[in-house]
């Protein structure tokens, strides 16, 4: 039951973000932002700006099509009678169509003329009732309700759904939701999405507010995709600590498990904001933090706290200190060693903090590196490669860190002094966020300890023109960079890559279509390899562009993709055996204004379909449409389905 009752919290979230997109005209062109905040948004590809209509944020339809999410309808929508429902359904003399991601969806046997909308998830029409596209098997039409103040649940006179699956046995007469829905109840039974929660009292049981527990007369239960009855509630002495943490009597339960301290009758919660990384607790001997240890125990004691004076810091939670010592809570709790209370202080990267002689990572001191002149130059979250770089006023640094693989566990942390290339530490930064290049105040540099390329200096490349492309490409006045090495013959005048990168089945080898002021080119090679092969090609470099008018850029998950210049289409099959001079095969009399790329193989112009670089004989141009449903291709016009290329 945990994936329904998962896919239920997602799909609300999803329908809250609706709302907050809208169409805009710009220069005659639509442009759909999915956002306000969104400056440009993407272009909306051949709308006819004529009867070009705006429904709500969502919709928009002109003479021939309908849009959603600024996409082009895949189903065959009439857009005459198209017009839109409440909780973004839609429908049009001959479907019923529901939002899924930024598409529309046919409800399979829906009928537009009697179809009801009950909610972003239920409807029904005279026949039938549905929960997402699918029919609700011997669901009654006529006394099918949605139940108020709650998204998945619904009832008819007979049984009672949750996220449109029977639960067994429920009473629909006496069913009712508690709270927010997480639990239901009737005259027998309470519920968790659809299953019976064994010898729970309907009549006193009640969800604890604003926790996953919940209690009846009885017992004391958790919930989180999974139930478990806790035992016995006591009356007298139950008490919630945090939204997580509760105290039974003489017992303790952190995220429904027992927790194991010595006493846990006297433990009590140590406020802190609610901004927090780490709960902490005391009792009467001991300061706990609760960590993220569940093999051994997620409560750690404090070793040397002392009670009196021992307080969290709010800056992070998971630093805290008493009269004497520096504590960080992560997996298990550190003591720092050696360090300066007074002057003391929590970094603005994660993890980081620093007194006046020395650098802490996680609560652990850092060899070599001084505080002056500190700085945290790359951070990325990629356990056991040590790609994180440090400065200080001397040096520049590589943390290298040891994760257990597991548990997470932090296992040891120390620096190593990068001595070659010498850099100048006082300058050396990010260049411009890009993880991979560097720069100080003389010189550029590229690194890539992913595909085991230790930091180097840019021969030649001008520090002051010099611009990142892509993690592979980069740019000056005088060079085009790939891996931070100079590729012989491309300028970078006019430079474009054209299409997206074609990334074979082995996830190594790739192809990229490439272009400067004069030429077009041809680069192959193996993701993280500095070795290539470019190959210009016999196109119009000026006019050369990858063929994607009135669909999204493809992700070439089948190797395939057309492209197009003022004299014709062109099409590629990276799985063909290629040769300088078949790269790219003309699609004869192909009418370029039309052309409209497809997947899986497949493009049309207003007169024809092709599959590669041949015509589909009898195929209706007009109607003709290529989607995926649940990851399979469907490729249709309007008489008949095709089989994937």
């Amino acid at each position: 039951m945990k994936a329904k009752f998962f896919k239920v919290v997602l799909g609300i979230f999803i329908l809250a973000n609706l709302g907050m997109a809208e169409y805009v005209k710009r220069n005659n062109e639509i442009y759909y932002k999915f956002s306000k905040e969104d400056e440009t948004g993407f272009k909306v590809e051949n709308v006819d700006l004529n009867t070009f209509k705006i429904l709500n944020d969502k919709y928009a339809k002109d003479g021939k099509s309908v849009y959603f999410s600024g996409n082009k309808s895949f189903e065959d929508v009439d857009s005459k009678t198209f017009e839109v429902l409440p909780n973004y359904y839609s429908k049009d003399k001959n479907n019923v169509y529901r939002p899924i991601n930024e598409w529309i969806r046919k409800i399979n046997g829906a009928n537009p003329k009697t179809i009801k909308v009950l909610n972003q998830y239920y409807s029904k029409d005279d026949k039938n009732v549905f929960y997402d596209s699918d029919k609700i098997l011997n669901a009654d039409i006529n006394s099918f309700v949605v139940l108020e103040g709650d998204h998945s649940h619904a009832k008819d006179k007979n049984l009672v759904y949750y996220s449109g699956e029977k639960i067994e046995g429920a009473n629909p007469k006496t069913f009712k939701i508690i709270s927010d829905g997480m639990y239901s109840k009737d005259d027998k039974n309470v519920y968790a999405a659809v299953d019976i929660i064994k010898g729970a009292d309907p009549q006193t049981f009640r969800r604890i507010p604003e926790t996953n527990y919940a209690r009846d007369k009885n017992n004391l239960y958790y919930y989180f995709g999974d139930v478990k009855n806790l035992g016995k509630i006591n009356e007298k002495d139950f008490k919630v600590l945090d939204n997580n943490l509760v105290k039974n009597g003489n017992e303790m339960y952190y995220l429904g498990e027992k927790v194991n301290i010595k006493n846990p009758e006297k433990f009590e919660s140590i406020k802190v904001s609610d901004d927090k990384y780490i709960l902490y607790g005391k009792d009467d001997e001991n300061i706990y933090a609760v960590t993220s240890d569940e093999k051994h125990g997620y409560f750690k004691v404090i070793k040397n706290a002392d009670k009196d004076t021992f307080e969290v810091m709010e800056k992070d939670t998971r630093y805290s200190k008493d009269k004497n010592n520096v504590y960080y809570a992560g997996y298990n709790v550190v003591q720092l060693q050696d360090v300066d209370k007074n002057s003391f202080a929590i970094g603005e990267e994660n993890g980081f903090s620093y007194d006046k002689k020395n650098v802490y990572y996680a609560g652990r001191k850092l060899n070599d590196i001084s505080s002056a002149g500190f700085k945290v130059t790359r951070l990325v979250n990629r356990p056991n490669l040590p790609i994180n770089f440090l400065n200080d006023n001397k040096n520049i640094y590589k943390l290298i860190d040891v994760f257990d693989e597991e548990t997470g566990e932090l296992k040891s942390v120390k620096t190593a002094v990068v001595k070659n290339p010498k850099v100048d530490s006082k300058t050396f930064e990010l260049f411009d966020h890009w993880e991979n290049y560097f720069r100080d105040k003389n010189n550029v540099y590229y690194e890539n300890e992913l595909y085991k390329m230790g930091l180097k200096k840019i021969a030649g490349a001008d520090r002051n023109s010099f611009e990142v492309l892509n993690d592979e490409f980069s740019k000056d006045k005088n060079n085009v960079y790939y891996y931070g090495n100079k590729i012989n013959g491309v300028s970078p005048d006019g430079l474009e890559f054209v299409g997206n990168k074609f990334v074979f089945e082995n996830h190594e080898d790739f192809v990229s279509f490439i272009k400067d002021k004069n030429n077009v080119y041809y680069l192959k090679g193996k993701i993280g390899n500095e070795k290539y092969e470019i190959i210009p090609l016999k196109v119009d470099s000026k006019s050369f562009k990858y063929s994607n008018n009135g669909f999204y850029e493809l992700t070439n998950l089948n190797y395939t993709g057309y492209f197009e210049d003022k004299n014709g289409v062109y099409y590629f099959d990276g799985l063909a055996k290629l040769t300088p001079n078949n790269i790219l095969s003309k699609v004869e009399n192909a009418d370029i204004p039309s052309f409209v790329q497809y997947m899986a193989g497949y493009a049309k112009d207003k007169n024809k379909v092709y599959c590669g670089t041949k015509e589909v004989e009898g195929a209706d141009a007009e109607s003709f449409a290529v989607f995926t449903i649940d990851g399979e291709y469907v490729i249709k016009d309007k008489n008949k389905i095709y089989k994937e290329f």
